[in-house]
């Protein structure tokens, strides 16, 4: 049996024992996903700002990789958008927790490209958060169903 296929058995059989959804709280899990995204962004950007490399490159490259960090926001927009509208129905607390965690960690690698120190890392960061939406959503049967599916 694979890394894959061990990881996934485990989460159906923590997710099998879970009730189907955390109460029709829609407007506090939205809140908290929220205030979860802005806390992780200010206190990365606060963490990572003394390492900025940006000082010591050529000003055009800054703004190119800048771009590039704003496409990858834009990335993350769209990501967020869909965890904010799943986090609108019911869902599992396990299943709300991991969207919540995966979207904040692509949050905080987003806030740490800006500074272009480590660029390597945070994007490895960045993909991965985005990696983990996507694992959460295989056990989300709610989405499927919420998309038509």
């Amino acid at each position: 049996m694979g890394m894959y296929a061990s990881l996934t058995s485990v989460l159906d059989r923590a997710l099998v024992r879970t009730p189907a959804a955390t109460g029709d709280r829609p407007l506090g899990r939205r809140a908290a996903l929220v205030l979860a995204i802005a806390t992780t962004a200010a206190a990365t950007a606060v963490v990572t700002a003394p390492f900025s490399a940006a000082g010591g490159m050529d000003p055009d490259l800054v703004r190119l990789l800048h771009a590039m960090v704003g496409i990858k926001g834009i990335i993350a927009l769209a990501a967020a958008a869909l965890v904010y509208w799943r986090l609108g129905h019911p869902i599992a607390r396990p299943v709300a927790i991991g969207y919540g965690t995966a979207i904040c960690i692509s949050v905080a690698a987003l806030a740490w490209l800006w500074t272009l120190a480590s660029i390597p890392l945070g994007s490895l960061c960045f993909y991965g958060g985005l990696a983990g939406l996507i694992l959460v959503g295989r056990f989300d049967s709610g989405l499927s169903a919420g998309l038509g599916g």
